[in-house]
């Protein structure tokens, strides 16, 4: 019997109190689990005090705050082009800070990614892009193709855009070159 009730005792304390319940009255049990539930109530509510408190809640009010971008790749020539526009344009009521975006050349079964930190040798990423306002930036593709020989041979190029708090954002796909595929 004494073996039950410390095999009862191990499994959780709710269930130790299996002895102890017929010799108590019904009212006794009740305060007693009443008195529980408060201070469990409490306990939770110090727990998340201190949480808010010492963090910023960032992922619960991020959820509330929409930011909408529009992120539009466009090109000079119909295949082969020398110069991709990226355009990125605030579309929502909410202010934008964007990492550096990505510029992403697909073949069918493989990619390469290029980060773009700015033009002329300017860093101008990260960037603030405040609601109703837009970015443009001009992409030379021959600065790609000196430094990998292999991207003039990928058919499809989008940017891949990322803002300060993880959110991310994809372009429209343009057609570099024909293939048998498409």
């Amino acid at each position: 019997m004494n073996n039950a009730y410390s095999i009862l005792s191990l499994t959780g304390p709710w269930l130790s109190l299996v002895k102890f319940v017929s010799g108590v009255d019904k009212e006794t049990l009740a305060w007693i689990v009443l008195l529980q539930a408060i201070l469990l109530i409490l306990l939770l509510g110090i727990v998340v005090q201190k949480y808010f408190r010492g963090k910023r809640p960032t992922f619960f009010f991020r959820l509330l705050r929409k930011v909408k971008l529009d992120v539009l790749l466009e090109k000079d020539r119909v295949f082969r082009p020398q110069v991709l526009t990226m355009t990125i344009r605030n579309i929502g009521k909410y202010d934008a800070d964007i990492d550096a975006p990505v510029l992403e050349y697909r073949k069918i079964w493989s990619t390469r990614r290029f980060k773009l930190n700015g033009y002329n040798g300017k860093q101008i990423y990260p960037m603030y892009i405040g609601s109703e306002k837009s970015h443009q930036l001009s992409i030379e593709t021959s600065t790609f193709h000196m430094y990998d020989r292999e991207v003039k041979k990928y058919y499809w190029a989008r940017i891949l855009v990322t803002d300060a708090e993880g959110r991310k954002w994809k372009s429209n796909s343009v057609k570099l070159r024909k293939s048998l595929v498409t």
